[in-house]
Order: structure tokens, then sequence, then C-alpha cells
């Protein structure tokens, strides 16, 4: 009897201390502040644009040259030469057949050589203010020609003033006359800056590289 008492009491010792010895989980504690995010990782760094470069200096521009322009020997009358053969006027054609669009646009130079000088036409000369002679360019745009007429108004015309006579004497071989014509469609056309009219034969001619 005794034995079976002390080893029920050995047991009821045994299954308190099991209890006690199994404790109950506690409240979970409140969390910590959450700490600085770290630091993000450094990328590799682009290579930067090198510095663009200088612009070049400009081309100097070409000179005009003389492919487009039509230019005429000289013409010598002669008293066939004339389709226009009256005493006081004479008209005399230098060209036919001309571009309309050059006639229109372009630039026209007829030169006029009396065996003292060479001058741009029109010419006018007068005897006491008043006008008594014309040597003018005259184009006619439905045929497309270039003439040239002599008019005097005083008297009629000596043959010195119309012909062109290569024997003759220094200084009076008489008229001769030579187109220049520069199309438009040219760097040194109409609407280029240079005022060929303005310069003389010889500027002109060494412009374009033409004889004399």
């Amino acid at each position: 009897m005794k034995t079976a008492v002390k080893l029920f009491m050995k047991s009821l010792i045994l299954f308190a201390l099991v209890l006690t010895s199994c404790t109950k989980e506690g409240p979970q504690g409140e969390l910590g502040p959450i700490g600085p995010a770290g630091k993000d990782g450094v990328n590799g760094i682009s290579g930067t644009n090198g510095a663009d470069g200088e612009d070049g200096m400009d081309g100097e521009d070409g000179t005009d040259g003389n492919a487009n322009v039509i230019a005429s020997d000289w013409l010598e009358p002669t008293e066939s030469s004339y389709i226009v053969n009256n005493p006081r006027l004479k008209s005399l054609e230098l060209a036919n057949g001309v571009n309309q669009n050059t006639i229109m646009e372009g630039v026209i130079l007829v030169y006029y050589d009396n065996d003292i000088d060479v001058t741009l036409l029109p010419q006018y000369y007068f005897v006491t203010g008043t006008i008594n002679k014309t040597v003018e360019t005259r184009i006619n745009h439905a045929s497309r020609r270039i003439y040239v007429s002599i008019e005097r108004f005083d008297s009629d015309l000596t043959p010195r003033e119309y012909l062109w006579d290569p024997s003759g004497p220094a200084y009076g071989k008489g008229v001769r006359f030579r187109y220049v014509i520069i199309p438009s469609n040219t760097t040194t056309g109409k609407k280029a800056t240079i005022d060929f009219k303005k310069m003389s034969y010889e500027a002109v001619m060494d412009h374009f590289e033409l004889a004399y």
C-alpha cells in the first residue's frame, strides 16, 4: 500500500514538473523601426560626347566661265550687208533665232567700233544740243533678231559712218559691230550683281576671257 502511494506521489510530482516546464508562448513583441534603405549601387558612367569640330572655311567662288556666253566676231559691213539701206537710215542684222528667254532675261551687249574707240550701244551724237545721229540696238521679239540701226537726221550718211574698209587709213576705216549675249541661266546673267553695261569693253572681254 505504501509502495503504491509512493508511486502515485512520484507520478503526480513528475506531472507537475512537466506542466511547469511547458510555458505558454508570450505575445509577439512590437516591430522595431525600419532601418534606412541601403545606397543604390553605382552605375557605370557613360562616356561624354566629344566637342564638335569647327566648321571648315567656305571655299572661294570659282571664276565665272564663258561656256554659255555667245560672242560674235567683228561684223564689218559692206553695202550689201544692210537690209534697210536708205540714205539717212541703215539697218543691219547681227543675229537671228536668239533664245526668247535670253532676250527677256539675259544680257545683250552690242559694241560699236568706229576705228577710234569701242563703245557700247546706244550712241547719240549732238550738234548744238540737238541729236543729229543715233546708232542703236534694236531687238525684234517676234523674229528673235538683233539689229543695229544707224540714222542721221540732218543729212545723208557718209560711207565712213556705216561701212568698214579694212584697207582704209588708220582711224578712218569706218564702223563695225560685235555682240556678246549672256544667257540668264549663267551666274553672270541679268540677276547677277555685276553690271556689265557699266564696264569697259576690255573689262568685259577679260572677264569672259574673250579675244579683243
